[in-house]
């Protein structure tokens, strides 16, 4: 009975071990171990560096280095953080106007902050039936874009 020569199993196990590891160090992508809180963005800046990290996992072979493309891309850990400072010259999303509309007449305007808040200017105090009623709720954005909705869907 022949015996496998034991300096091949070895070299062959160290292999096989050695490509499991690059392997999941490949799957894990580096933008997503190294920037978790963006998971789930779809879009924005690239992160140049993260991009340079990825494609250097092409060197010890094709299939890490596409993993890494693949889960960065994704999951979007390859775009950079919305705080980041960037010279590309953004400008803030366009104002958006708030106002309620009663039976046809304007009775509350005001100007929907960042965080989706608004501070109405009630011109008189409106009946809250008729306002659940029959009042509508127009949100007019500065690139004139209008959304409505009757207020009684809005209140619960």
């Amino acid at each position: 009975m022949k015996r496998p020569d034991l300096a091949k199993t070895t070299r062959r196990s160290v292999l096989v071990r050695g490509a499991a590891a690059v392997m999941l160090l490949g799957a894990s992508g580096c933008g997503y171990l190294l920037y978790p809180e963006r998971r789930g963005r779809v879009s924005g800046r690239m992160d140049v560096p993260v991009l340079v990290v990825d494609l250097l996992w092409l060197i010890p072979g094709i299939v890490p280095g596409v993993i890494c493309l693949i889960v960065d891309f994704t999951t979007g850990c390859i775009y950079e953080s919305q705080g980041r400072a960037s010279g590309s010259g953004e400008s803030r999303p366009p104002a958006a106007t708030v106002t309620v509309h009663l039976d046809g007449a304007v009775v509350a305007t005001g100007e929907l902050k960042p965080d989706r808040s608004a501070q109405l200017s009630w011109s008189r105090a409106p009946d809250p039936a008729a306002l659940r009623a029959r009042g509508r709720v127009v949100v007019s954005a500065g690139d004139g874009a209008k959304a409505e909705a009757p207020v009684g869907s809005l209140i619960s």
